[in-house]
């Protein structure tokens, strides 16, 4: 069914979401009673209903309330929203997907030509030379193997050993004293 562009309450894009993920913010409702988004632009012969409700299935959607977003940078990827060149060849240290030589450029796994997108999920860190060979086909197409599966990084994970770390430092002092 396609992706939903999600607006800001201030008409800002901040990116696409699926459609269930758009209708869903559209029938919810926050602690106040305002619904979570309002309905932007649908399509008006298509429905997503159910035995009490109906839908017009969204193409964009804007948030009722105007909510903060951090952009990230390459470096940043405990964030784990923007996938960036730099942040795919950090988290794939640098490591071709293919024959695991040294990376120095990022490869979409289904091309863009066939609609592959920028995601996590989707970006993985090759060799100039298995880059060229794949060239615009899949793995499986060009008989390349995937030495592992490309994986959207731990949004909560560093910061959790963080915070678990300081606690048992401050654990530490107080039974030392």
């Amino acid at each position: 069914m396609g992706d939903v562009l999600l607006l800001n309450a201030c008409g800002t894009q901040l990116g696409l979401i699926d459609w269930q993920r758009a209708v869903t913010m559209l029938v919810t409702v926050d602690g106040s009673g305002l619904p979570v988004a309002v309905l932007h632009e649908a399509d008006p012969e298509r429905q997503v209903r159910s035995p009490s409700t109906v839908v017009p299935l969204p193409r964009a959607i804007r948030l009722s309330r105007w909510v903060y977003v951090r952009f990230l940078d390459g470096r940043d990827l405990a964030g784990g929203g923007v996938a960036t060149r730099q942040g795919v060849l950090t988290r794939d240290k640098r490591t071709c997907i293919y024959c695991g030589a040294r990376a120095d450029t990022v490869d979409h796994l289904l091309p863009q030509s066939r609609g592959g997108r920028n995601t996590w999920e989707n970006l993985a860190a090759c060799c100039q030379r298995c880059n060229h060979r794949k060239a615009d086909r899949t793995p499986e197409e060009a008989g390349m193997r995937l030495r592992w599966h490309p994986w959207r990084p731990d949004v909560t994970g560093p910061r959790q050993r963080r915070i678990w770390r300081e606690l048992a430092r401050q654990e530490q002092q107080l039974a030392s004293a």
